[in-house]
């Protein structure tokens, strides 16, 4: 996730910048399911128990204030693992274990964890799992540039595979084709694509923009955030209407808070600056001061989880509160409602 930004950024500018005609008449075929090309790779799932977790919470940690769970890749060993936040407890699960790129879905016990670098051609070898059952088998695949997309209910994970064909799986279902890459699943799970400055959902275009569309996030409110042309962020409300634009770090991914109203950028690589962007309707401190390798928004967007080398911060939104941190260096960071 780290290192693979600009490498994202770039490929999703080439793959936008194909001629939408070609695209759309593979689409008037219709999703297929997938060739045998396509299925899982021959991966060795890990179900192995793993390392006994921390049985307290740290010295002092505020019980009942944050909510939810925060899944991470170990950073010295990129194992993944599970905090319980109101407790601030770790919970024990199996050893999933990978190089340390990690995908989340907002809902749902399910994960995707890379199991090695990109190949030669840009693929990287991806596979799922289920924390809540370590012994069920749900697949391992090759995603493009390591871009795995999640629906909102975790129910669901899209990726692109070989020459710019997209696949779309109902998880322990079969995988189904799409007739090119996927960019997003929007709030109720349909598939969104760029073309050009074309977002479409499905057939429908739902907005135009002034540039090349390289990325989109749609809001837990009906909002659409998009990169155009790899440097700027936009927002649009549930209308259609374009309500806020920033400048942002070119080449990066951002990380949007729920209601598209703010964005984080991590470092290329490694651990340094987090860049803060807002867009308009966010309300809360400038978070300026952040470091780290990842981050993640709560899932109600008051809090903020960074990734550092040594600890996982979790900063609130709010002027007056004050930062948590929880003793466990890590990689990657998500944070789930439960």
């Amino acid at each position: 996730m780290r290192p693979r930004d600009f490498i994202i950024v770039g490929a999703v500018v080439l793959i936008a910048g194909f001629a939408a005609a070609d695209a759309l008449r593979g689409r008037a075929g219709g999703p297929k399911t997938a060739s045998p090309e396509t299925t899982a790779v021959q991966t060795t799932p890990t179900r192995l128990p793993g390392p006994t977790p921390q049985p307290d919470a740290p010295e002092g940690w505020p019980v009942g204030t944050l909510e939810g769970s925060v899944v991470f890749t170990n950073a010295s060993d990129c194992r993944v693992r599970v905090i319980g936040l109101s407790g601030g407890t770790e919970r024990p699960v199996a050893r999933f274990l990978g190089n340390c790129d990690l995908w989340v879905p907002p809902a749902g016990e399910r994960i995707a964890y890379a199991l090695g670098p990109p190949s030669g051609d840009g693929l990287t070898p991806f596979k799922l799992a289920d924390l809540a059952r370590p012994n069920a088998d749900l697949g391992g695949f090759r995603a493009l540039f390591g871009v795995v997309l999640w629906s909102p209910d975790g129910q669901r994970v899209a990726w692109c595979g070989r020459r710019r064909t997209g696949y779309d799986l109902a998880v322990g279902g079969p995988v189904r084709r799409l007739p090119t890459c996927p960019v997003a699943y929007t709030s109720d799970s349909k598939i969104a694509y760029a073309f050009g400055n074309k977002l479409l959902v499905e057939d429908a275009t739902i907005l135009r923009a002034g540039g090349g569309i390289t990325y989109a996030h749609f809001g837990t409110d009906g909002s659409v955030a998009i990169v155009v042309d790899g440097k700027r962020l936009e927002r649009y409300d549930g209308a259609g209407d374009l309500t806020a634009s920033a400048d942002i770090p070119e080449g990066r991914t951002p990380i949007l808070s729920p209601r598209n109203c703010a964005a984080l950028f991590k470092p290329f690589q490694g651990y340094g600056r987090i860049r803060f962007v807002e867009l308009g309707c966010y309300h809360g401190r400038e978070l300026r001061d952040l470091s780290g390798s990842d981050a993640a928004w709560s899932p109600d967007g008051t809090w903020v989880a960074v990734a550092e080398a040594e600890s996982i911060s979790f900063h609130p939104v709010a002027v007056s509160g004050q930062t948590i941190t929880w003793p466990a260096g890590a990689a990657d960071v998500a944070w789930r409602p439960r």
